[in-house]
């Protein structure tokens, strides 16, 4: 294998960030896939919270309508004959205005009982999902804090309501207390201890108006509170007012598509249809009022003239009866006649210009006109009547009297003539709405839609946490990969061990009794004890094993130029899997035909011995203290070419005990000679202080850092310990690693099975 030529520093090199200075795609492909079970766990709580919402969420329903607004005004001719004319037709945003207006709405809202609303108190959520599930409904119901809310179904009606108006649009809590009972209170003051369902309750206030109310049917368990309110017209109309919208193609349409949102229905496509026809008829009342006012100054004067006409016929009837007949000159009833024509057209120049003052100021033109052919025909009949009265005096009354019976006579039929014909025009007239679809109740709901709800479940919790994973990953100092590994320390990653799944399964070191592993025991019961603890020798063909295959392999170039056969493993932190690679190499190494020790220097937590179904005795500090022969400390197991010396009695004693450094040297200098290579096991670097009291003893010093498990400064100040205490740091090694097997490696073993 080619050698590889790293700087072979102790001290972490500087300057080196966690993550890619740049933005790298497989960085983040890499990331996503070592927190897979994460992301699944997340899609599965984007899931749970859509069916949440879906359940909690109260389905919206939507109807439309169209209608078309086409701008007319009634006017009535001279001649009595209806015209319509556009006149300035007001703009489809006044009109949508118009239809969004408390005129409009007010009748709606007091018709419909808006004002009035009865809920029963639910947990958001929680009430929700009990309703689905009645078994939970009823656990949660029989706990005494839960028995005021609604855990089932639960219904009211409310006949009537009547409040105070400074308690509008406040709560009330009516409890209900079973065998149709219920009791009623505002705030703290209980209004009404108890009422039957069906009567009508009135309550006195002090200082206020009376409340009343009638509920008309209560369906709920005892003990459950429903929130009652009137609502004022001004929110009531505003709650309206949000639920409609109003559209139209362009600007210069006169068609408008009216949609109303809500819970029920049924309910909708009535309020919807209603809403149109006050409309309608706000728009009708508008437009004829003045038609109806003309109507109404014709119908207040008609009795009148009706009485001055049978009066005038009376005084002419009496006056013939008292004076007899006698003949009439023929140019004195021509004069009359000419009279009572200019009266005539007089009453009617009169009738137009009261008319057009209705419209116009007295400034207009058209008045001002008319009020000029008025006074001409003032001034002949003036001119006429002078010419009369130089007439005999009986013929003279008798022309009088006529005439104004003529002229009364003319006044009555006009009036009564217009009248009519306002009736008929009135009656005849086409209003400018016209409703072209009638609201229908919807058959599905708009809203909640179960497909946004899922997509944007899921994507939102999805979205959140790449997004955690990738801030966690840029403002990290975890080591998470061989790269930042390398980066952080400026030292030789040798391995990339991946995690093992038959590790895990193979669980705690398994111990065997101490007799069998005498001279003269089971030999086979040691070996198949070993075997059940050490991977390399249960499961020989992992890929994990493999690669530490290949770390025995380096082993040549890693401790050249070293100045023992002594290598020691080590590691920032607890759990790093130091022993596991120190145990499974030594293994290996032994296969070769190698001679090799195994020292267990983790005095208060080493497991060795139990991994090789070692009898508990004296380990290294009792050898190198010379509290023990070197003969009973250095112990065969049942690998080949594999000798341990295990911690010894030393566990969690005291450290005083401990051997010290130049103890340790010395102790090396006569016992690695004896081998081909020793191996060292030590505890964590940032635990204990042996690492750097025992490594300076060692050729060669492997750091073991476990994927995911150690942060960069944790890093820095374990190697920068290892080298104030003379430590020689060969590289690293990154253990539990996730990424997945290479396939080559799978088929290469599939083919050799």
């Amino acid at each position: 294998m080619k050698t590889l030529n790293y700087p072979n520093t102790g001290a972490p090199m500087q300057g080196y960030a966690t993550v890619p200075a740049t933005s790298d795609a497989k960085e983040y492909l890499r990331l996503l896939i070592r927190h897979k079970f994460g992301l699944l766990l997340t899609l599965l709580i984007g899931l749970l919270a859509a069916w949440l919402y879906l359940i909690s969420t109260e389905k919206t329903y939507e109807t439309t309508a169209l209608l078309e607004v086409v701008e007319v005004d009634n006017i009535i001719t001279r001649d009595g004959s209806v015209s319509q004319t556009d006149w300035n037709a007001p703009t489809i945003k006044e009109e949508a205005n118009l239809l969004r207006s408390r005129k409009v709405l007010s009748p709606v809202v007091e018709n419909f009982g808006l004002r009035i609303s009865a809920e029963p108190n639910r947990i958001p959520v929680l009430g929700d999902l009990t309703q689905r599930i009645p078994a939970l409904g009823e656990l949660v119901g029989n706990l005494s804090f839960a028995s005021q809310y609604a855990w089932a179904e639960a219904d009211i009606s409310v006949a009537e309501l009547s409040v105070p108006r400074q308690w509008e649009d406040v709560g009330l809590t009516l409890t209900a207390l079973g065998e149709n009972a219920y009791s009623l209170a505002y705030e703290s003051d209980v209004l009404i201890e108890q009422a039957e369902v069906g009567d009508r309750v009135e309550v006195a206030i002090a200082n206020r108006d009376p409340l009343l109310i009638s509920v008309s049917e209560l369906e709920a368990p005892a003990g459950v509170q429903f929130t009652l309110s009137r609502a004022s017209l001004q929110a009531s109309v505003s709650a309206l007012r949000d639920e409609l919208a109003t559209e139209t193609t362009d600007s210069k349409s006169r068609m408008i598509t009216t949609k109303l949102r809500g819970h029920d229905p049924e309910r909708i496509a009535d309020l919807t249809n209603a809403i149109l026809t006050e409309y309608s008829s706000v728009k009708m009342a508008t437009q004829n009022r003045s038609s109806d006012a003309e109507l109404a100054v014709f119908e207040e004067q008609l009795p009148e003239v009706t009485k001055d006409l049978r009066a005038a016929e009376l005084a002419l009837a009496d006056f013939r009866r008292n004076q007899g007949s006698f003949d009439e000159d023929t140019q004195m009833k021509f004069k009359l006649a000419q009279i009572d024509k200019l009266e005539t057209e007089l009453l009617e120049f009169e009738v137009e210009r009261d008319d057009l003052l209705k419209r116009y100021t007295v400034n207009h033109p058209t008045p001002k006109r008319l009020q000029k052919a008025i006074d001409v025909l003032q001034l002949k009949i003036r001119e006429i009547r002078g010419t009369v009265r130089a007439a005999p005096d009986t013929q003279r009354q008798l022309a009088m009297l006529e005439d104004d019976l003529e002229t009364k006579r003319n006044l009555f039929i006009e009036i009564k003539e217009k009248a009519q014909k306002r009736r008929l025009a009135q009656a005849g007239n086409v209003g400018s709405v016209q409703i072209i679809d009638q609201a229908l109740p919807p058959r599905k709901p708009a809203a909640p839609s179960t497909l946004l709800a899922v997509a944007g479940g899921t994507l939102t919790t999805l979205f959140l946490y790449t997004l955690y994973l990738t801030l966690r990953s840029a403002l990290s100092t975890v080591i998470s990969d061989q790269e930042s590994l390398e980066r952080a320390t400026g030292l030789p990653v040798y391995m990339n061990i991946p995690k093992s799944t038959a590790q895990r399964r193979l669980g705690n070191p398994v111990t065997v009794d101490p007799k069998r592993l005498l001279p003269g025991g089971d030999p086979e019961a040691s070996a198949k004890a070993i075997s059940g603890n050490v991977l390399a020798l249960s499961k020989p063909e992992d890929f994990s094993i493999e690669n530490i295959r290949g770390l025995r392999s380096m082993l040549e170039d890693v401790m050249a130029g070293a100045h023992n056969n002594v290598l020691m493993f080590t590691s920032p932190l607890p759990s790093m899997g130091k022993s596991f690679l120190s145990l499974n190499l030594a293994v290996l190494v032994a296969q070769t035909g190698k001679k090799v020790l195994l020292i267990d220097a983790d005095y208060q937590r080493g497991q060795l011995h139990k991994s090789l179904c070692l009898p508990v005795g004296p380990g290294l500090p009792e050898v190198v203290r010379g509290k023990s022969e070197l003969k009973e400390t250095v112990k065969a197991t049942s690998v080949a070419n594999l000798y341990c010396i295990p911690r010894g009695y030393s566990g969690g004693s005291n450290s005083s005990d401990m051997p010290s450094d130049k103890e340790f040297g010395a102790f090396l200098d006569v016992v690695a000679p004896r081998f081909d290579i020793a191996i060292i096991d030590t505890p964590p670097v940032l635990s204990v202080s042996t690492a750097a009291s025992l490594g300076k003893h060692a050729g060669s010093t492997i750091m073991v850092v476990k994927e995911g498990e150690v942060k960069e400064p944790q890093l820095s100040e374990s190697l920068k310990r290892l080298m104030f205490s003379g430590v020689r740091v060969s590289g690293t090694i990154m253990n539990g690693s996730s990424a997945p097997t290479p396939k080559h490696y799978t088929y290469y073993r599939e083919q050799l099975d």
